[in-house]
């Protein structure tokens, strides 16, 4: 009886091993489409999509160190600096005045995207980025993302963000 179990637990620890690789590739993926959907919306400057990438309740902070709290916060901020609106349509934009519409003209690209897993539902990426066409710079912009994704009922989002960024020249 004891060797039929043990077998039994060495076959169940096999399959859930086995399994448990055959999803990660899966949830792997996921993630990085939901980071992705950053880069996809920031491109195309639809901030409503954008904000449509985090939770309702996300954090980010820029690189700048502003923290916006909740994915109303941050729609508003990215869509005056991409000039899709400006201050007299909102009244709790943080950013600066003089950075409405900066981004209007940029592109931004993931370089690479690293995801490991704190739980199942809960994934943590290091995404590098590039852009090219902030009106206050020639060259090309560069950093990292520190992103925390979370999967509820099937969609994974993002949940927070900590962007920090390669040291650089602005006008």
């Amino acid at each position: 009886m004891r060797i039929a179990t043990a077998g039994a637990v060495l076959v169940m620890l096999f399959l859930s091993t086995t399994l448990g690789n055959a999803q990660e590739p899966s949830a792997e993926g996921a993630v990085t489409r939901a980071i992705g959907c950053v880069a996809d919306s920031w491109n195309r400057h639809d901030m409503r999509a954008f904000g449509e990438c985090f939770t309702a309740d996300a954090d980010f902070v820029n690189v700048t160190t502003q923290w916006w709290k909740g994915r109303t916060a941050i729609q508003k901020n990215h869509a005056f600096m991409h000039g899709t609106i400006d201050a007299s349509d909102i009244t709790d934009v943080t950013v600066p005045f003089r950075t409405h519409g900066m981004f209007k003209a940029s592109t931004l690209t993931f370089t690479s995207i690293e995801v490991r897993f704190a739980r199942p539902d809960v994934g943590i990426a290091h995404a590098a980025w590039r852009m090219s066409g902030d009106v206050r710079t020639p060259e090309p912009r560069n950093g990292l993302m520190t992103i925390v994704v979370t999967n509820d009922s099937g969609r994974w989002q993002i949940a927070a963000v900590q962007n920090t960024e390669v040291a650089r020249i602005v006008k």
